[in-house]
């Protein structure tokens, strides 16, 4: 959170933690239902994540997808270089945004086919 803090304009540590305050309302933020990071995450069904390569959560997205596949998950996640928190939303104004569409369509394509 603190090495990307400068480049993601949309997730700030500042704000996460107001936002986890609201949420918790007093829990301890280490129990899994408060952060998945600190369940038990067999048996979850094909998990895909994507992460902005600029963005302050990376490195919880990534240590999300490695929990996972020990976990016997079928995980996947795509890091798109210098694009930050929430980017596929952007479809039609970033190309990186109409390639995460694109990756997720196929993913999903490829699980859900007989």
């Amino acid at each position: 959170m603190t090495s990307r803090s400068a480049s993601d304009f949309m997730c700030t540590r500042a704000n996460l933690l107001v936002m986890a305050a609201s949420y918790l309302n007093g829990d301890d933020p280490c129990q899994a239902l408060a952060s998945p990071i600190f369940a038990d995450l067999s048996g979850l069904p094909p998990i895909l994540c994507l992460v902005g390569g600029d963005e302050v959560l990376l490195d919880d997205s990534l240590r999300l997808v490695r929990n996972a596949g020990i976990a016997g998950v079928d995980a996947t996640v795509f890091v798109a270089a210098g694009m930050q928190h929430i980017f596929p939303i952007w479809s039609g104004v970033f190309p990186e945004a109409d390639a995460a569409i694109a990756l997720i369509g196929d993913w999903v394509r490829a699980r859900c086919r007989p």
